[in-house]
């Protein structure tokens, strides 16, 4: 079941991670407004909780940081990441392209998994219960949804549903969602069908 005890935050930086093939977290999305030390002490909360995991970094990747062996590391978003934002991993709990840490929070000296690899798990369909699930089914109503109807669907915040449409349902999941101004009820979200893969 998806993680209910995400704030905003966490929720639009788990999305944006999901979003994208690698599952890089680093950079944050730019709309969020909190200042870097905010932002760290949300992306430390997101690796103590194992949603998000450290691993070497590869070439042209942002860093996270840096270990007195001069050691690199960027964050990707993790199996339990995933699953938090409704989003089930393929290939059960474990972590596709993540290297885990050690007890001492290093990165541990495993190959790192294809990048693609991820990106399979991250299009994998939302569990049923899951806010996603309940995004998705608003969303295939034949009246479509407006933001406060899907705001009310998933107990989210305007902006989190907004992120999750275009990073969750449209990037990962293919899904394609229109959008159309209605006479007396505003802007009216509905998911018309799924683009071929």
């Amino acid at each position: 079941m998806a993680n209910t005890n995400l704030t905003d935050t966490q929720r639009v930086i788990l999305a944006a991670a999901a979003a994208r093939e690698s599952g890089l977290v680093l950079p944050t999305p730019k709309t969020l407004t909190a200042n870097s030390g905010t932002l760290g002490i949300v992306l430390k909360s997101l690796i103590n909780r194992k949603l998000v995991t450290e691993r070497p970094i590869l070439p042209d990747e942002p860093v996270w940081r840096e270990d007195q062996e001069r050691h690199r590391t960027t964050l990707v978003i993790s199996s339990e990441g995933l699953e938090a934002i409704g989003i089930e991993p393929e290939g059960g709990s474990e972590r596709d392209g993540v290297a885990s840490a050690d007890a001492e929070g290093k990165p541990a000296s495993m190959p790192v998994v294809g990048q693609s690899e991820l990106g399979k798990a991250a299009r994998g369909l939302p569990k049923a219960g899951s806010k996603l699930n309940a995004l998705i089914t608003s969303l295939r109503s034949p009246d479509g949804a407006t933001i406060v109807d899907l705001t009310q669907a998933t107990g989210w915040q305007s902006h989190s549903v907004r992120g999750t449409i275009s990073g969750n349902l449209k990037k990962k999941l293919k899904l394609q969602v229109t959008s159309v101004m209605v006479e007396g009820r505003g802007r009216v979200y509905r998911l018309v069908e799924v683009a071929a893969e």
